[in-house]
């Protein structure tokens, strides 16, 4: 019962003994059952992240019935610093750890131990020890942490690396020679001990408003590819990172063009993006609301975002003072509500074709992905790249419309909304397309098309699949091959002789390695190559 045992070997010299972990077949679990045999019933209502592409978590400092109403994805706030966890060396604090780790486990939810390394919130023991005694410890930490929490879904090895390296950094190789081998080393270290499929995570603050700390960022993350050790990038979140609380004597506001921009170039890593510590620091409910409905959907519809942190969420247990979204008394804040109903909405769709191609029919088809939760799909058309003014503004079930004739040789613009009984999704990206001076029949554009075309892979980015368009106007030999950005050949997908018609085929990536990849369509006198990119 109880804990896995701690024995110390026999070691001489300053620095600590090797610690060895033996473990005991019910770690933490019948604790749990204590924690949770202890708590109140609460509501049966489902986490507003449940059934979606990606996690809308909380930070926990204490289990809480209320707490699987609205989340589905737990990091401890504090309970997992090793100051916290070791206060003594050797002497551990798991209660609250243990308890917070369990119920995540207990409800399928991903759990996130944060943290490993950090400057701030260490044990004030670990400056007594010399250089080799620190390595050690935090060699001991790390793999006494991997070891008792052992279903693991995400750790942060490294925080805020930027703004608070630890005192001992030296010991575990200062700068060196890349300039972040101490991040290095620890990195090392917990894929050393945590098991296969635990994500390792770095975590920072202010970094997506500068673009010179974006690509600071993105050095130290590409240090860290390169060698295997990283598998996600942490971007802290918090209010202070985007503007300003109402009211503040010094008010700053960053360009949410800027912020976007920065997210997509850390996308564009390959690795997926987490926001960990989430919140709007607001007293007034409208100004808290106004400001999530324009920075929540600015990380959630962002496909290299996999997954959203709350730093807290109740009253008087919020690291920020006014970032609850729920009342001591229980009540919910405006801003938790609108939530609810964005949850409920459906996502903006994908326009899948015609985009940016010329020579377009001039009554084409227009085709769109279906998006999860959506009723129907608004359609418009404008000759406008604002679409102020359109040409076609439709409402539809299907996700396809054949429109009527159009100006010859015009450029277009189109997007396309979702909704259902809770709301309308934002436009998908305005995509354009160049008519022709063809009017085809209805007959033949749904069954022979009048020209070659590649379409947008979708879903892009995608993991582990995804599928690809394409229409042939004559029968012929059809080459379509997925290749790497040195134009190296990863997979053939299609190496025959086609009919005229329209077919899409499935890309399985498999256990190919995050990143871009590019499609090539090869037909007679044709090429088409189309690009896409791969998260994990």
């Amino acid at each position: 019962m109880g804990g896995p045992l701690i024995r110390r070997d026999t070691h001489t010299g300053k620095g600590p003994g090797r610690f060895t972990l033996v473990r005991r077949p019910s770690v933490v679990m019948m604790l749990f059952l204590c924690v949770v045999l202890s708590l109140p019933s609460g509501s049966t209502a489902q986490p507003l992240g449940k059934g979606k592409s990606k996690f809308l978590g909380s930070s926990m400092s204490s289990v809480r019935s209320d707490f699987a109403t609205y989340w589905n994805q737990v990091t401890p706030e504090n309970a997992g610093k090793w100051g916290s966890a070791e206060p003594s060396q050797g002497s551990y604090n798991w209660t609250e750890l243990d308890g917070e780790y369990s119920y995540a486990v207990t409800n399928s939810f991903p759990y996130k131990h944060h943290n490993l390394v950090w400057g701030n919130q260490q044990p004030s023991w670990i400056g007594s020890l010399d250089s080799a005694g620190q390595r050690a410890a935090v060699d001991h930490w790390i793999d006494t942490v991997s070891q008792r929490y052992g279903s693991t879904s995400f750790v942060d090895v490294v925080n805020e690396p930027f703004h608070a390296p630890p005192p001992y950094m030296n010991a575990l190789g200062g700068t060196g020679k890349t300039g972040w081998d101490w991040v290095i080393t620890a990195f090392q270290m917990a894929r050393r001990y945590f098991f296969h499929g635990v994500k390792l995570l770095v975590n920072e603050y202010n970094v997506l408003q500068d673009n010179t700390v974006t690509t600071k960022y993105i050095a130290l993350i590409d240090t860290l590819q390169v060698r295997g050790l990283i598998d996600g990038i942490g971007i802290q979140g918090h209010y202070f990172e985007f503007r300003s609380s109402a009211g503040s004597a010094s008010p700053y506001t960053y360009p949410i063009g800027t912020l976007k921009s920065n997210l997509d170039r850390l996308a564009a890593t390959g690795l997926p993006v987490y926001i960990s510590e989430f919140d709007i620091n607001e007293a007034a409910d409208s100004t808290q609301l106004q400001n999530y409905q324009t920075y929540f959907p600015l990380f959630w519809e962002d496909p290299g975002v996999r997954g959203i942190t709350l730093w807290g969420y109740v009253q008087g247990l919020t690291w920020q003072t006014n970032a609850y979204l729920v009342r001591s008394n229980g009540s919910e804040r405006p801003a938790l509500k609108w939530i609810r109903r964005y949850m409920a909405t459906p996502q903006a769709p994908l326009a899948v074709s015609p985009v940016g191609t010329s020579g377009v029919p001039r009554n084409p088809r227009l085709v769109w992905r279906a998006t999860p939760l959506a009723a129907s799909y608004r359609l418009q058309v404008s000759g406008t790249v604002t679409l102020s003014s359109t040409v076609v503004d439709s409402m539809i079930a299907d996700t396809t419309l054949l429109l009527n004739p159009l100006a010859a040789s015009t450029t277009y613009y189109w997007h396309v909304s979702a909704s259902n009984d809770s709301g309308v999704s934002s436009y998908s990206a305005t995509a354009s397309f160049v008519t022709g001076d063809q009017i085809l029949s209805v007959g033949t554009t749904a069954g022979i098309p009048e020209y070659v075309s590649l379409s947008q892979n979708y879903p892009n980015p995608f993991n582990p699949s995804t599928v690809i368009e394409y229409r042939l106007p004559d029968a012929g030999r059809v080459l379509l091959r997925v290749c790497d950005v040195l134009g190296r050949d990863i997979a053939t997908l299609v190496d025959r002789r086609q009919s005229a018609g329209s077919y899409s085929v499935t890309f399985d990536a498999g256990r190919l390695p995050a990143g871009v990849y590019f499609y090539r369509l090869q037909t007679a006198g044709r090429e088409l190559v189309g690009k896409m990119m791969l998260l994990k």
